[in-house]
């Protein structure tokens, strides 16, 4: 197996989606003993190493299909069937909950609009379904796949940026420097002007991209000079991320880091051997938390005990989501390399 597969990104990916589940866990439940945690589960972070991990492995993906075609094939399959589901699911379903009639459910306006918006990635455009979650501290039936829809942008423009750098080898290092330094601008610009929800889309994320693909594309030379150059970023990364509070280098640095674990701690290479709940936890774990909530759980019962319940119940139904709905699109390659995983080839 090719030294750059042998890596712990299907462990980061877990820990970071967990970290985003828990955050949401603790927010949206309300429960008074769980809120001085909430500060240990940065899901920023945790969304900007997922975008990091993505400039690198679409990067890989892109370089490892046979066409754009196929690479097209290869994102739209890995994405779309859990994701249609999921908003296909909760939107039929949870006429169930809802404190409309199915009859008015099915005939609101509201209804069709949060189909139309969710299965186009534009979830911002109507996150709630008619009259679910109404008592909740939010209606959003899905606040955590905002970040799908960048994932999506991405994939679009990683082509782009490839045939934009394909006469010459040097215009990858100058494309990559004007992406990064454009985002940073963007980023902060609208942080500055207290607009963080627009500062956080797409322009904003591309520095953390950009990242993952000049990680990719100069892999020898980062595997090579790692030690040297993780003290360097921790640094950086500390003095930004606590002392200052902006955001120059911390895309690179930050970038680095997950980079240099990824490459090290060779006990967790094979994390992932039974499949990857990754996308599952992710795509999951947000609604059930809102049914868990608005059926009263967290009031009625021991809290701890309801977290604990909840917890498994996503974890389980990841695992069946990967085993039976996403393993089935994936290619023939990423099911060998998942076959060899579980072998311990």
């Amino acid at each position: 197996m090719n030294k750059i597969n042998i890596n712990n990104f299907d462990f980061l990916r877990v820990v970071f989606a967990a970290t985003v589940a828990l955050a949401h866990l603790i927010e949206l439940s309300e429960v008074e003993i769980f809120q001085p945690y909430k500060r240990f589960f940065n899901t920023r972070l945790a969304i900007d190493g997922f975008f990091v991990i993505s400039g690198f492995l679409i990067a890989k993906s892109y370089e490892h299909s046979k066409s754009l075609k196929d690479y097209i094939l290869k994102r739209v399959k890995r994405i779309v069937p859990a994701y249609f589901f999921v908003i296909l699911f909760c939107a039929f379903f949870f006429c169930f909950i809802s404190t409309q009639s199915i009859s008015t459910y099915f005939l609101n306006s509201q209804f069709w609009t949060y189909l139309l918006a969710n299965l186009t990635f534009q979830n911002y455009l109507q996150p709630c379904l008619p009259g679910v979650f109404q008592d909740n501290l939010l209606c959003a039936v899905n606040g955590a796949l905002w970040t799908i829809k960048i994932e999506e942008a991405f994939y679009l423009l990683l082509p782009l940026f490839y045939l934009i750098t394909k006469s010459k080898k040097s215009n990858i290092h100058i494309l990559s420097i004007v992406v990064y330094l454009l985002s940073i601008v963007y980023y902060n610009y609208f942080v500055s002007a207290d607009m963080y929800r627009i500062a956080k889309q797409l322009p904003g994320a591309l520095a953390f991209f950009t990242t993952g693909i000049i990680l990719y594309r100069h892999f020898d030379f980062f595997i090579k000079w790692k030690h040297h150059i993780i003290l360097p970023c921790l640094l950086l990364f500390v003095l930004e991320q606590y002392a200052f509070n902006t955001q120059i280098f911390k895309p690179a640095v930050y970038g680095f880091m997950v980079f240099y674990f990824a490459y090290n701690f060779k006990f967790l290479n094979h994390f992932g051997k039974y499949g990857d709940l990754t996308y599952g936890i992710y795509i999951y774990h947000f609604p059930l938390i809102q049914v868990f909530v608005h059926l009263g759980f967290f009031k009625s019962y021991n809290p701890l005990l309801i977290a604990a319940i909840l917890i498994v119940i996503i974890v389980v139904i990841s695992a069946l989501s990967w085993h039976f709905l996403e393993l089935a699109y994936l290619s023939e390659s990423r099911k060998e390399r998942q076959r060899k995983l579980l072998l311990g080839e």
